[in-house]
């Protein structure tokens, strides 16, 4: 956080780094503000990461982006919820595979450090259809499966000109 050089940040952490010590829930429903980048990395727990998506959205600039960390869990441990290895990236792909679903919000995943969820204010043009959207009750095994069609995966030079229309 302190290494981004910008005038006006709002870091939120409950307990250490950032600039605001509460929960994102608390903050969302003290914020007044419109952002034009949102970085969600948290408690990495789809139901957290969901709500802390659609908060963002309430607050998105018209062409405002948000990121997400640790989309890409590379074995069944890493995804585990409760939390049972070191390097942990929660089951946050579930709430990617939900987004994909979304109308109004396009989303990708760029393959760099543990996965890096984009979503942008945009109508999408490559929205995921599935017939069961318990989103929840994903295992593993349908990430392992579908993975490319679930999380829409780029590259960085991908997303570089995604970003730049």
């Amino acid at each position: 956080f302190d290494k981004v050089k910008i005038d006006n940040k709002v870091g939120v952490d409950p307990v250490s780094g950032g600039s605001v010590r509460m929960t994102s829930d608390e903050f969302f429903k003290k914020n007044k503000e419109f952002f034009d980048l949102v970085f969600i990395d948290g408690l990495h727990h789809y139901d957290q990461v969901k709500k802390d998506i659609n908060n963002s959205l309430s607050f998105l600039k018209k062409d405002g982006v948000i990121l997400l960390h640790d989309c890409l869990p590379s074995n069944v441990f890493d995804q585990a919820v409760p939390r049972c290895t070191y390097k942990w990236n929660g089951d946050v792909w579930k709430a990617i595979v939900e987004a994909r679903t979304y109308n109004n919000i396009q989303t990708f995943t760029c393959i760099a450090d543990h996965g890096l969820g984009i979503i942008l204010k945009r109508k999408n043009s490559k929205i995921l259809t599935m017939k069961n959207k318990n989103f929840k009750n994903l295992k593993f095994s349908d990430y392992y499966n579908y993975h490319k069609d679930f999380m829409n995966p780029i590259t960085y030079g991908e997303l570089k000109k995604i970003i730049q229309n």
